[in-house]
This record gives structure tokens, sequence and C-alpha cells, in this order.
């Protein structure tokens, strides 16, 4: 049995119209030497599969442990008076930062004309930059030489995970992306879940700074191994679209001009907010509400990861193989982010470490259903197969927008409401309801 096509044109829109609409003036000759950069016929070996893991796993190591146990830990040692607004300034910048960078960074390696490809060079040289900040924030003092790191790093984790994305797009038919979507979309929560075990065993509460020398080096030994493992076809100078800061501008906004994808990104914002919601204040609510020390508190964190993710990863790759022989998407991610609502309502209703853990597993099992088809979905939808890389990274803004926000809201409710979790986590509910609501109306995928 041939495989069916996942979806449709998103706009029924002719791909070298939209391209001339979003890049400006494009000869004809231009579209087709881009158009021939997809689908170059690459194997999907089993060590591609691996080594594309692996580089997805970067968000993972790079960002999600730090956002979720060391930054808070270190903020608290910095500032213990202010530590809801250094966190919040720290995370916020941080994350606006990559929210720049995840799109710019995409655009750009559409227009890379190097002997190693157009993504390569970018995948390299992020991770790089991303071992620098965490290696800066192993011995920031203050918390400007902190946030400084901070910046660098998600910079660094930020074109990472934009353009292994764009590969996904470039190099993988679509009738073959729903596995490797549950792949890269499990992978950082693999990665997450791997670096805080690993800071949780080497580091002690008191001296975190192992705890980033640990993430760096891990980083770039998973990054490696894609980069030389890929092939790509370097672009033609002469076919290179020429890039203006305002036609960038313009085409950051243009793909929100498709409807679907629109929707796609106003649904993953919604989801990521939930995410990061609860991953950025689960250490200070445990200490909070439940009275555990720092210590304490860095184990129930790394506990309640361990299970969630350990039911992430099957349900992440079994509900991707489901949907690629039903030819579905939309189920899965509508079903995955109302079990990640209930997992939520638990910990906001009944704040006993008993029910954190069986959250821990609703929780879980939703994040991994939504996990194994978001990347296909989105992909899916987007309106320009030939500047993948610029409309990846737009879509990547419904992660750091999150990353952004989540600190900002965090810090607000918390400090008007004299710590009042129970909100919070509602709040973090309510998101998630609302991304299952806002993909019924998305036409181009079923």
């Amino acid at each position: 049995m041939t495989d069916a096509p996942l979806s449709s044109s998103p706009s029924g829109e002719d791909p070298k119209a939209s391209e001339e609409a979003l890049l400006g003036s494009v000869d004809t000759m231009q579209a087709i030497t881009l158009n021939t950069l997809t689908f170059p016929g690459a194997r999907v070996t089993v060590g591609y599969r691996i080594a594309f893991t692996l580089a997805s796993a970067v968000g993972g190591l790079s960002s999600v442990c730090i956002k979720q146990l060391l930054l808070p830990i270190q903020v608290s040692a910095l500032d213990p008076v202010s530590t809801n607004t250094s966190f919040a300034l720290v995370a916020s910048i941080g994350a606006l930062a990559g929210l720049i960078a995840s799109p710019l960074s995409g655009a750009l390696s559409d227009r890379t004309t190097l002997r190693w490809g157009r993504r390569r060079p970018w995948i390299c040289g992020g991770v790089l930059v991303a071992a620098c900040g965490l290696l800066i924030m192993a011995r920031a003092t203050s918390i400007p030489l902190l946030l400084f790191g901070e910046i660098l790093a998600q910079i660094g984790v930020d074109t990472v995970l934009s353009c292994v994305t764009a590969i996904l797009a470039d190099q993988v038919p679509p009738a073959r992306r729903p596995l490797l979507s549950a792949l890269n979309g499990m992978a950082p929560i693999v990665g997450g879940i791997l670096g805080l075990v690993a800071v949780t065993l080497f580091t002690q509460t008191s001296d975190i700074a192992l705890g980033y020398v640990l993430l760096a080096g891990a980083s770039v030994c998973c990054t490696f191994p894609f980069v030389f493992m890929i092939r790509e076809a370097p672009l033609d100078r002469e076919a290179r679209p020429p890039f203006h800061l305002l036609t960038f501008i313009a085409g950051f906004v243009a793909p929100l001009r498709s409807r679907d994808f629109a929707l796609t990104v106003l649904s993953r914002c919604l989801v990521f907010l939930s995410f990061t919601l609860l991953g950025a204040y689960l250490l200070f609510f445990l200490c909070a509400r439940l009275g555990f020390s720092l210590a304490e508190a860095k184990v129930g964190v790394t506990l309640f990861q361990a299970l969630s993710t350990a039911l992430v990863l099957p349900i992440s790759v079994l509900g991707g193989m489901l949907a690629h022989r039903v030819q579905r998407l939309k189920p899965f991610v509508i079903v995955g982010v109302l079990v990640m609502a209930a997992g939520l309502l638990i910990i906001a209703c009944v704040p006993l470490w008993g029910a954190i853990l069986c959250a821990a597993a609703v929780f879980g099992c939703g994040w991994g259903l939504f996990l194994g088809v978001d990347i296909a979905l989105a992909i899916a939808v987007l309106p320009d197969t030939a500047g993948s890389g610029k409309d990846l990274g737009v879509l990547y803004t419904s992660i750091f927008l999150p990353l952004l926000l989540s600190p900002i809201i965090g810090a607000t409710v918390l400090n008007t409401t004299g710590n009042n979790y129970t909100l919070l986590f509602l709040l973090a509910a309510l998101a998630s309801v609302l991304a299952a609501g806002t993909m019924l109306p998305i036409r181009s995928v079923r």
C-alpha cells in the first residue's frame, strides 16, 4: 500500500507566487533552483534517525533542564529577596533573544551558499554559541552576567532547533515525517530528563556550575554526529534570494496570512504556555506549597519529569506511527492537549505529593500524544516549502513566545496574589483547553 499525503496545500496558492510575494523579485530560475533542494531523496536510515534525534535533544539539554532546575536555583542564590522578579527578567529576556534568533537563523540559512550546505553551518555554529553561553552561566556571580550567558545560550539553542527541523522539511517526504516528527518532539523531553538526572546526581545545590559544564559538553556531543551525517546540495550563489531587513520583517508576518498556519502557531503558543508555566514554577511550587527544601525540590522535579517522560516516549512514538497509519493528525493533537489540561488541574486542586506524581503520569500521556504528531502537522500547513527555514523559524515563535511570557505571567500572578500557585496552574490548564479549540477550524489537515 502506498503512502497517501497527509494534507493538501493549506491555502491553495501557487508556491512560487507566495515566494515572490514574500521575498520580492525572484525570477523563475531562482524558484526552480530553490525547489530542487527540497526532497533530494535522502535515505532515512536507522543511523539518520538516531543522529537526528540526538541533535533534536539539544533543546532539552541546553534549555529545558536550565529553565526547570538550574536557573531557579541559581537565581534564588544570587537574589533571594526578589527571586520571582529576577527569574522573570532572566528567563523572559533570554526567550526574547530566541524569539528573534529562530526566524532570523532560518531565513539566513535559506540563503546560505557555503559548500557545507544551507543548514549545517548554522547547526554547528549554533551549538558552539550555546556551549559558550552555558559556560558563562556556570561562572556567573551576578544577575547581569547570568542574563548575558542565558541570551547566548538561547540564541545558540534556538538556531540549532530551527535548522534541524528545517532539515526535516528539506529532506524527508511528507509521508515519512510522522515518525521523525515524533522523534523530533520527544528528543528535547528525553534530553531534558537526562540533563535533570545528570545534574541531580553529579551536582550539589550549593554549587551547580558543574551542571552547566555537563550540559554544554553533552550538547556539542549530541549535535556533531548529525552535522557530519547529513548531506546538503549547496545553494548556487546566483540563485540566492536577496536579504533585506524590511523584507525579513514582512516575511515574518507573511506566513501568518495563511489561516491554517496562523491557527497552528496560536495553538502551539497556548500548548507551550501551559508546559512552560508548569516547568518554570514546579520547583518553586514544591518549596512553597509542599514545604520542600531546595535540595528536596530538585529531586522532586527530577522524579516528576522522569515519570512524565517514561510515558511521553512510548506514547509519542506510538502516536506518530498510528497517525501515519490512519493518515490523521488533528485528533491526536486535540486529545493530547486536553489530557495535559487534566494533569494541570490535578496539580492545581490537589497539592499533595502523591497527587503530583499522578499528575505527572497524566500530563506525560497528553504531552506525548501531542508531541507525536506536532511537527508533522506544523510542516503540513507550511505556506512555502522553498522558504521552509524561515517559515519554521516563524513557527518556532510558538515555543519562544511562551518562554518569554510565562515568567512574566508567573511573576505577575504570584506577586499580586500572594504566591497563589492554584490560580497559576488553573491558567495553565485553561491555555491547554484553548489550544484544543484553536485546532478545530484548521481545514487543510485532517
